[in-house]
């Protein structure tokens, strides 16, 4: 009991320090400052309505209760409701100037449209519009809220066409508000507070895991909320409490990730690492919070996940024309947390932003088998802050996600497991816990299954080959490691796959008589498209590009410094798995792949990692060359986190 006391009045202590740590109070001090000054400043915002997704005006968040948007010849446009919302957050207690740009009706439509529209202002009625068949833009004065806030309601009769179930309004295809400049302007409050709340959160966290280094990290994310204030206020407003909640769920994070890389004895890289894995999540849980961020296939995992549940296991799922199983492993694993009483979206994007920034700790061990500590710190910030993890984040594959963090456990365990072999200890205990984490492998995504399986395939058939050549550690590790991952996939397919082998024979009888073609129901695709994909969409989109060459060469470096051993054998058989399903479609000429990048993920940042290094103790040159590819991965990065936020623009599909 002293020592619970003990730790927490050591706990209350450290923030108590850091709260009273002047560069905190210089930083709210300037958002304050910054607000005061966005606030006088003249703001114009233009919403595209029914520019739902891609950069530029997008309508969402600033829409509610519209129609669907669509596409007609005058361009993009949403149907009004009854009683549609307009809500703009705003930085300043003004009165503001509104345009309204109404789109022509047809003449089928006209005479079953309303012929008046009303706006008002919160509860106020500022004025009741005439319709005009030919379109029209409409100009009104909308006085300054109490809370600096624009709420907007269209109201109208709707009416309902024939054999279409909505309720239509009136088109609507733009809107720009203006605040109207002069006299001074309180910055709005509450989006303030919750900044003002995000940054003492982000303090308190930085302070705990970079130390010396927190004044910069705060310097940085102030910088970048203010300059985000100046640009675009009201997304700027929206962002607050999103921002907020997402470092009241990292702060608790960070401790307990600090208390664990304690147990296991990490040493001075436990507070780069828990500074990773901080930022990792909050910038991934904080992007889904954002309202009305791009969604992904959250929807599809939260029926899955009752369905699961629900005692329907064996589900068939359906990837660009063909049929495959949909294992339900990761949806069980977080079956318990449902304790918590939290909704089942929240519940799997929380559960996947979490396994997604902890892999950062388990890059850290597996590099460290082959790198000194500092550049395997590197190797996890590489493999959680280039795109492709916030890709699959975008996506909301959280069973992807998952499966992946279970994959580099199960990549560490094999390395670990081979070592304590060759050693002559633990046969039986590593034998069960391979078994374990390649079975949870197996059945948490099938694509995992494809690649995996040919990766742990491959190294078995070479322990094989080498133990009839009598390859003294080729022997000490061919029975436990082939009882091992043998134990797992018989488990995952007596248990389940076996349930899709009618399927299965179905497709290969299709594949044999019309190729992989018939069994996709598609046309075959054109290399040249094939290569743009791959080029663009995967080592551009993916990586940044320079992470791939940087990996390669690193691997040849590790192989020249310490030879053949079982993390970079793993490594190089990694780099054949994926050249393998990388060539593969340009002769099958379909698109579907096992999620191939994306598994190679951990090779990439440990052989960058490596490459990096040795580069950098080459001088001047080498660093400038480390420093200008990183600013690029970086931008790269930043790109595929903020339009899918922002905009809801979707990235590449990861693969």
């Amino acid at each position: 009991m002293k020592a619970l006391r003990d730790t927490i009045q050591q706990w209350l202590a450290q923030e108590w320090q850091a709260l009273h740590a002047p560069i905190l109070w210089m930083g709210i001090g300037m958002i304050i400052i910054v607000a005061t000054i966005s606030a006088q400043l003249p703001h114009q915002h233009v919403i595209d309505v029914g520019l739902e997704e891609g950069v530029g005006n997008a309508d969402l968040p600033f829409l509610r209760d519209f129609n669907t948007p669509e596409e007609g010849v005058l361009g993009n446009f949403r149907w009004s409701g009854g009683n549609s919302k307009i809500f703009v957050p705003l930085s300043g207690n003004r009165p503001a100037l509104i345009e309204l740009r109404w789109l022509p009706l047809s003449e089928s439509i006209s005479a079953q449209a309303p012929t008046r529209v009303e706006v008002w202002s919160d509860q106020q009625l500022i004025a009741e519009l005439p319709v005009s068949a030919l379109g029209s833009r409409q100009w009104l004065y909308i006085p300054a809220t109490g809370d600096g806030h624009l709420y907007l309601r269209l109201v109208s009769d709707v009416f309902q066409p024939a054999q279409d179930p909505r309720q239509l309004g009136l088109p609507l295809e733009r809107i720009v508000i203006a605040v109207v400049p002069g006299g001074w302007g309180w910055p709005v409050l509450p989006p303030l507070l919750w900044w003002m709340g995000a940054i003492v959160l982000g303090w308190l966290i930085l302070h705990r895991t970079l130390s010396q280094w927190a004044g910069y990290g705060l310097a940085i994310g102030v910088s970048a909320v203010s300059l985000a204030l100046i640009l675009d206020p009201a997304r700027w407003a929206f962002g607050a409490e999103a921002a907020f909640i997402a470092l009241a769920l990292t702060y608790p994070l960070t401790l307990a990730v600090q208390a664990g890389l304690r147990a296991l004895a990490i040493g001075e890289a436990g507070s780069s690492l828990s500074a990773i894995v901080a930022v990792a999540f909050a910038t991934r849980i904080g992007g889904r919070f954002y309202p009305a961020s791009m969604p992904g296939d959250i929807g599809f995992h939260t029926n899955r996940f009752h369905e699961a549940l629900g005692g329907f296991i064996t589900i068939i799922s359906k990837n660009r024309g063909i049929d495959f199983p949909y294992p339900p492993g990761p949806y069980l694993l977080l079956a318990p947390a449902r304790v918590l009483g939290l909704e089942t979206p929240l519940l799997l994007q929380i559960g996947a932003a979490l396994a997604d920034s902890l892999s950062a700790i388990l890059i850290y061990l597996i590099a460290r088998r082959v790198l000194p500590s500092r550049p395997a710190v590197l190797a996890a910030a590489i493999y959680v802050f280039t795109a492709a993890t916030y890709l699959t984040t975008w996506w909301s594959f959280d069973t992807h996600i998952i499966t992946q963090s279970l994959y580099l456990l199960l990549i560490w365990g094999v390395i670990r497991a081979w070592e304590e072999w060759q050693a002559g200890q633990c046969y039986r205990e590593w034998i069960v816990g391979l078994a374990a984490l390649s079975a949870m492998v197996f059945l948490g995504h099938f694509g995992f299954l494809i690649s995996s399986g040919a990766l742990l395939g491959m190294l078995l058939g070479i322990v094989w080959s080498a133990g009839w050549l009598n390859a003294p550690w080729a022997q000490r590790v061919c029975r436990p490691l082939t009882m091992a991952i043998a134990g797992g996939a018989i488990f995952a397919i007596v248990f389940f796959y076996s349930a899709y082998l009618p399927m299965f024979l179905a497709q290969l009888d299709t594949a044999r008589s019309g190729g992989l073609t018939a069994v996709a129901g598609r046309p075959p695709i054109s290399r040249a498209a094939l290569w743009n994909t791959l080029w663009q969409a995967g080592l551009i989109a993916h990586y940044g590009f320079f992470p791939i060459p940087f990996a390669i060469g690193g691997l040849w470096l590790l192989y020249r410094r310490q030879g053949w051993q079982i993390t970079t054998g793993l490594m190089g058989l990694s780099f054949v798995v994926a050249l393998i399903f990388a060539i593969l479609p340009f002769i099958t000429q379909i698109s579907n792949s096992p999620r191939y990048l994306m598994a190679l993920g951990w090779v990439v940042a440990t052989g960058c990692a490596a490459a990096c290094d040795a580069l950098w103790r080459r001088g001047w040159a080498g660093r400038l060359s480390v420093l200008a590819a990183g600013l690029l991965v970086m931008l790269n990065t930043l790109w595929y986190w903020l339009t899918p936020m922002l905009w809801r623009a979707r990235p590449p599909e990861p693969f």
